[in-house]
Parts: structure tokens; sequence; C-alpha cells
């Protein structure tokens, strides 16, 4: 488990006010009016309590499926504050994506901010799209969002001998107490093993006297375009859209973003 996934406070303070993904999921469910609504790797509830919200207006359950305890023990204090009418609509599991079961199968699955590159190995992968596929009724939508290959980075990680730009790529306060995070990111690439060795180093500022800092060590499977198509037509689904961010624009080469949306056959 990285370093940062059992910190989920500072998990929250690195995404404070990054919520394009959080309105395109919300313009996604209000479009697709699901009766049941699957998120996988729900963490501390970032997506899933903003989704509990339009639940309780737009009438659908909602399922976060976590692993780690520490981000589902914070996404139960959060689900905690919601009035009743929200509170009953979502449920948050303790389980692995590539093996958990519904006992009732859902409309919609979704799978926001790069969960799914933890998965390193071929076999997990395949796993996690079958798991998905066997957690959908006929029609059901899977949705996958990654991040696209950034080859420059990649490139120069490469050379040899190997270059890892330092960058700093999360500079951010906590609205209410003040308290800032730094966060530095450096990336060494495998191409043999499509794999990218990510150091996230944190600064966490309490005040302006005192620093914290502590290193989060993140090995991530690198998915190219054409490969996120096939794992969705071996395991069963037809390609419905690829995008490139969450306006919807058309994959292409400045693309940041990968959005898959498979149906199940």
């Amino acid at each position: 488990m990285e370093a940062i996934y059992e910190r989920p406070g500072d998990y929250d303070l690195e995404h404070e006010g990054d919520d394009e993904d959080v309105r395109f999921y919300l313009d996604l469910v209000n479009k697709l009016q699901p009766n049941r609504v699957l998120e996988l790797a729900a963490g501390s509830g970032r997506v899933t309590i903003p989704l509990a919200q339009l639940a309780a207006k737009n009438h659908f359950s909602l399922v976060g499926l976590e692993r780690s305890e520490g981000m589902l023990d914070a996404a139960e204090q959060k689900k905690a504050t919601l009035p009743d009418s929200e509170r009953r609509r979502v449920t948050f599991v303790q389980g692995n994506l590539c093996e958990w079961q519904a006992s009732d199968p859902f409309d919609l699955i979704l799978t926001p901010c790069s969960s799914l590159s933890h998965l390193l190995a071929l076999d997990d992968q395949v796993a996690a799209w079958t798991r998905a596929h066997q957690n959908l009724l006929v029609g059901g939508r899977f949705v996958v969002d990654l991040t696209m290959p950034n080859l420059g980075v990649y490139a120069d990680s490469m050379q040899t001998p190997p270059r890892a730009l330092l960058e700093i790529d999360i500079d951010t306060q906590d609205p209410v107490t003040g308290e800032r995070l730094l966060r530095y990111k450096t990336t060494e690439y495998f191409p043999h093993e499509q794999r990218a060795s990510i150091r996230f180093v944190y600064d966490k500022f309490p005040d302006k006297r005192q620093v914290h800092r502590y290193v989060s060590d993140f090995d991530s499977h690198v998915y190219y375009p054409r490969e996120v198509d096939l794992l969705f037509r071996l395991t069963g689904f037809d390609v419905e859209s690829r995008v490139g961010d969450y306006y919807g624009r058309p994959l292409r080469r400045t693309s940041r973003q990968i959005i898959v949306t498979g149906v199940r056959r």
C-alpha cells in the first residue's frame, strides 16, 4: 500500500480543488440515469460523496468499493455528515476490485483517477475487466479513466545515464486550516514491462516554521489506447466511446487522459 493511501487527510488535501473529473461523472450519471452505480477504488469518497448527493435526487443506489481500511474509514466519516436521504443511498464496501462479486448487478461501473494503473500484471488486468463485466447487467457500462503515457518524461528516464526530472506537480492549501502541501514527482520508465516507477515526495507544512516530509513510491502500469480497447474486447465489451479529457474532446496527440466506455454484450 502506497504511503499516501495510509494518510486520507493528505490524499484529500492533494486533491483540494481538483473536481474536474467529479463534474464529469456527475454529468455522466445525469445523462445515463442508472439505477445502481459501483465505483471501484473509491478511496476516501472524493467522487463517491458527490455522487451520493446526486443519488438522493435521481433515486439510484451507489456502492463504493475500496481495499484500504484507512480510506474506508475516511469515506464513512464523510458519509456520516450527509443528510439521511443521501446517506441511505450509498454503501462503502472493503474488497479487491479483481475479486469482489456483487449480489445484484449494476447499470454503471466507474473507475476514476487512473486506479487501474495499480494493476501491474496482465492476469490482474484481465481479472479486473472480467469482474466488472460479471458485475454489470447486459447493456451496462464500464467507464475507465486512465492517464495517457507521458512519452517525453519516459524518454528522459531512458537516457544513459538516466535523467529523472524532479517536478512540483501539486501545491495546494487547506482552505480551513491553511495547511500547505507540496508534492514533488520523479518518474523512471521500464519499456519492456510498460511500468512507470514514480516517486512522490510530500512536504507538508502545518505552519510556516515546520515541515513534515515523506515519500510514497508508486509502480504504475502504463496503458496505451489500443491495449485498453483490447482489454474491453477480450472480456466481453463493445467499446462505445473513447475521449481524451473530461470535456469529451476526441483522443489526440496532446491528450493527457483516456476515458473509455465499454458496454457489456
